[in-house]
């Protein structure tokens, strides 16, 4: 019996070992590199992945910008490449390979000017362009002093929300309402769920809106009766995140510093992809900032110290947060970032085709790409004259996968990565992480182009 029990023991010990080296065996690594614009995503999603499958999925950080995520993927470098613009001829692999976009997101017009103390700016699609084209070299210039007098002007006195990973951004609607949109990253959302948001005016101490947080990461509130003489903070659990008031801005005369992303970027192809289709088609549509901006590289190098350029949208953004009378284009989840907010970092409300002045949320973003199409590459183009979306953002991206088509367990991996993302970590997360997912008849199309990884 003795001997038959230490066969028995031997025996399981031996399944164990082999299933635990069958484990192992089937266990795949990806890697990509590529675009910035979806770190903040992709850093939370690999992780995710890679904990739900035991495969292990990497994308570089930082990932080195949309060029250079080209560049690595035709040279073999990496197992999928991370793109926010199109793949030229020059720039595409000998192997067969497709785009598959899995998550889109504002592009914010982030800016630190303290003078204005808390204040969001205002600004149409022609001031922006006088900024980014060095046309417009003030702070007090006439163009934004216009752009304020049109929209009702709030200001945030707190910098540091009581709520670490919560901000609030405030989007007038109309001289006496607002929209207050509240995100909240998800470690923060998962801590709160189930919580109270409210919106209480100071004066009376009470609720204007109320709402509860749920499973989305960004949460809005309509309130109405507003006025210039109460505070209206912004409260989640008790804590308050904001505190918004209605002020009449000084604008400074002192000196406007552009900053721009220095290396090949995907973010600076989608924003001067906005200018050209939205501002002023003197404008290019690049991956250099330096090429696409009218006069070009000798152009900005006349302006001097007035134009810095960063690479990766953390330096951008880092950059911005660190200097007064700075502003710059980077993904809206890096302005929301705590840190940079409390050194005062913003994001300028964007004059959109139906006229209305809009916060760069992950709903407004979502509202601009669902009125856009995709080709049969998986490309997708944005409409910049929905004159009809009265809550578009307009400036936006939408960040694609570039896979290889021919079989292998690498690609097989990738594949399914693609899918997850696109399926399901998208809808539950992005919001959370500033994102927008995809929907409708772009999400279909997404889905089918990532079926045609590993395909072959």
């Amino acid at each position: 019996m003795r001997n038959i029990r230490k066969v028995v023991a031997a025996i399981g010990v031996s399944v164990v070992a082999s299933l635990a080296t069958s484990s192992v065996a089937l266990a795949e690594s990806a890697s990509g590199s590529g675009a910035t614009f979806p770190q903040n995503f992709l850093a939370n999603a690999t992780v995710n992945y890679n904990a739900k499958t035991g495969d292990n999925v990497t994308y570089a950080n930082p990932g080195g910008g949309s060029t250079k995520g080209k560049s690595d993927f035709k040279a073999g470098l990496t197992d999928f490449g991370g793109s926010d613009s199109a793949v030229t001829a020059a720039q595409a692999a000998s192997f067969d390979w497709v785009y598959v976009p899995y998550v889109g997101g504002a592009i914010s017009v982030a800016y630190r000017l303290d003078e204005i103390k808390g204040a969001t700016l205002s600004l149409s699609s022609t001031t922006v362009n006088g900024i980014f084209a060095g046309l417009i070299t003030k702070w007090n210039d006439s163009n934004i002093a216009a752009d304020m007098r049109a929209n009702p002007a709030w200001s945030n006195s707190q910098k540091k929300s009581d709520l670490k990973g919560a901000q609030a951004q405030w989007q007038p609607v109309g001289p006496f309402a607002a929209q207050v949109t509240v995100s909240m990253i998800p470690s923060t959302l998962k801590s709160v769920k189930g919580k109270k948001v409210e919106v209480i005016d100071s004066g009376t101490k009470k609720a204007i809106g109320t709402s509860t947080v749920g499973t989305k990461g960004e949460l809005a509130l309509n309130v109405k009766g507003l006025n210039d003489k109460s505070t209206y903070e912004v409260k989640v659990n008790g804590k308050t995140i904001a505190k918004y008031k209605r002020v009449v801005v000084t604008l400074p005369d002192k000196d406007i510093t552009v900053v721009y992303r220095s290396d090949g970027s995907g973010t600076t192809n989608n924003f001067t992809n906005f200018m050209k289709n939205y501002a002023n088609e003197a404008w290019t549509t690049n991956d250099s900032f330096t090429t696409a901006i009218p006069g070009g590289s000798s152009k900005v190098a006349s302006f001097g110290s007035r134009f810095q350029g960063q690479s990766g949208s953390a330096n951008v953004s880092n950059y911005i947060a660190d200097n007064n009378g700075t502003i710059g284009y980077t993904e809206v989840s890096f302005v929301t970032d705590s840190a940079r907010a409390a050194k005062g970092m913003q994001s300028a409300l964007i004059k959109n085709a139906a006229g209305i002045y809009t916060a760069p949320t992950a709903a407004a973003a979502a509202s601009m790409i669902g009125g856009s199409t995709i080709d049969a590459q998986g490309f997708v183009t944005f409409d910049y004259k929905q004159a009809k979306n009265q809550t578009a953002y307009p400036v936006v991206a939408v960040t694609y996968l570039l896979g290889k088509t021919a079989k292998s367990a690498k690609n097989a991996v990738v594949a399914d990565f693609a899918k997850w993302m696109i399926n399901d970590y998208g809808p539950t997360a992005a919001d959370a992480l500033g994102y927008a997912p995809l929907a409708g008849a772009i999400k279909t199309a997404a889905l089918a182009q990532a079926a045609k990884i590993n395909s072959k």
